[in-house]
Formats: C-alpha cells, sequence, structure tokens
C-alpha cells in the first residue's frame, strides 16, 4: 500500500505569529483532506522529506533559502508563507493560508522554476572536492578577517575577466539579484532571464563594476598571494555556511542542472513586487515596529 503524501510545514524558526499560522494552516489543510506534517528541525527535514509532495515554509526569504537546495535535489515544489519584512520569494501572507490550502487542494497554483548554482572547490592539481554544494542566491568568495581587502581572479570559461582588490566576489542567480548582489551594488534581473552576475563587494576601483554573463557561463573564483601574504578567505553558499578556502584551490560555478520549482497563488508580476518590496515612489522605509 502506498502511503499517502503529506504537505510539509516548514518551521525552522521561531517567529512573532508562528504557532498561530501553523494552527491555521493545519486546520485548512485539514477541513480539506489534505494531510500536512510539521518540521521544525533539519533532522524532521531529512526524515520528512521523501513523503513530501509539497514544502511549505513559514518565515521569510532565509527560511525558504535554508530548504531550497534539498527541495530542488528532489524536485519537491516550495511554498512561503511569510512572517518575515521583505519575502520576495515567499507567496502569500497569514492572511492568505485559507486562500493557500484551497489552491493546493485544486492544484490550480502557478508554478516558476528558478535558476540555482552548483560550487565544487577544486585542488591546486585540479581535484574536484567530492561535495557539490547548491546556491539560490549566491556563491560568495569573501575575506575571513575583518578589516582586510583580499585578492582574487575572476576567470570566464578558462579567460581572466579581472583580478580584484576587495572584500571579495559574488556570482548571484537571477533570484539573488534582490539580495547580497543588490547591496553590493548589482543590477536587478528579472527571474526568468537567462544571465549570471558577478560582483565585487566594496573594490578598490570605482570602475569595478557587476558584470552580467549568459548562463552557460563557467566561472572559476581564484585567491591570490598579495605581496607574497596571504589573507585568509571563506566561501558562502547563500550566505549561511562558510567554507575556508586556499592559495593554490578555486571555486568553480556554473548554472546547476536542479531547478527550484516555486509554487505562486496567482501569476507573479515582478515590476509590482519590486515597487511593493523596495517601497518605490518614494514610500518610507518601514521601522522595526512597522
Amino acid at each position: 500500500m502506498n502511503t499517502p503524501k503529506v504537505i510539509g510545514l516548514v518551521a525552522l524558526t521561531l517567529k512573532p505569529g508562528l504557532d498561530e499560522a501553523l494552527r491555521l494552516m493545519r486546520r485548512e489543510l485539514s477541513r480539506r483532506g489534505l494531510i500536512s506534517q510539521v518540521i521544525s528541525n533539519s533532522t524532521e527535514l531529512e526524515e520528512h522529506l521523501p513523503k513530501c509532495k509539497m514544502l511549505i515554509t513559514f518565515g521569510g526569504d532565509g527560511t525558504m533559502l535554508s530548504v531550497s537546495a534539498l527541495a530542488a535535489r528532489n524536485q519537491i515544489p516550495l511554498v512561503g508563507v511569510n512572517l518575515g519584512r521583505l519575502g520576495f520569494m515567499t507567496s502569500c501572507s497569514v492572511q492568505e493560508i485559507g486562500l493557500l490550502a484551497e489552491t493546493i487542494q485544486l492544484e490550480n497554483y502557478h508554478l516558476e522554476e528558478r535558476t540555482m548554482l552548483e560550487v565544487i572547490k577544486m585542488s591546486a592539481d585540479n581535484q574536484a572536492e567530492p561535495t557539490r554544494r547548491l546556491a539560490l542566491n549566491e556563491i560568495s568568495l569573501i575575506r575571513a578577517q575583518t578589516g582586510k581587502m583580499v585578492d582574487l581572479d575572476a576567470e570566464i570559461d578558462g579567460q581572466l575577466l579581472n583580478r580584484y582588490h576587495a572584500d571579495g566576489v559574488l556570482v548571484s542567480t537571477p533570484t539573488g539579484s534582490t539580495a547580497y548582489s543588490l547591496s553590493a551594488g548589482g543590477p536587478l534581473v528579472w527571474p526568468q532571464a537567462k544571465v549570471l552576475c558577478v560582483t565585487p563587494i566594496c573594490p578598490h576601483s570605482l570602475t569595478n563594476r557587476s558584470v552580467v554573463l549568459p548562463d552557460t557561463t563557467c566561472i572559476r573564483l581564484r585567491p591570490r598571494e598579495r605581496r607574497g601574504r596571504f589573507d585568509a578567505m571563506v566561501y558562502s553558499v547563500d550566505g549561511r555556511y562558510a567554507y575556508p578556502i586556499e592559495v593554490g584551490e578555486y571555486l568553480e560555478i556554473r548554472k546547476a542542472p536542479e531547478k527550484l520549482t516555486l509554487v505562486h497563488l496567482r501569476e507573479q508580476n515582478f515590476g509590482g513586487l519590486l515597487r511593493a518590496k523596495l517601497r518605490w515612489h518614494g514610500a518610507e522605509i518601514p521601522t522595526d515596529e512597522d
């Protein structure tokens, strides 16, 4: 007998209103004959993932990022209920939980595929590290110590793009263009655009700017010594984990074969999303009390 698929309710971080949102979601799903499972840590996520037909996260974009790689690897659609502040990827508010449950029951939601990045650390003799990591937003190669600028080369399909003296360099997807890349001065990119962006972080040159590349490109980031000295560096995957890298080693970054499938209640209007989330039209930036 086949085990029925369930809706995974992912609540990895405590947020104001979380308990009430979970209660409402479970009630609305149950009313429609749908089985749900609350997932509160990474161990439970690994355990319950094989029986989930969809994951619903409760929080903000950070919560969605934390499960995006697993969702993409296992081809499980992902939807977010926004309990945070911005929520570029989250699909609905707490007030729309009933609508979300109905949409899931009727299966009349909109699906959208998002590009993922893969990164592999390579040794000085060009041997690949066994671990292949996935990112939804960006891969960043950055300084490990505060107050220290670092030196690194960025290569595009084996050709040198630039040698940077900066706080670091990041490679972002269109999804990541509204995250770290935006803070570093990168462009806003439409989610469906088939591009990647290479953006220096606080470069020691006014002419070093973000470069937009086809997403068929292979990008290599190589740490370098400066005047015989190497300042410690790490690489980060979606800003969540940091891994050491030594001079002579390098990162090989490209578009991953996996894609993340996002679930939306309605067809997305990215222009409208930018206006709302970035407070265009001269709107005031909200305070923590808002």
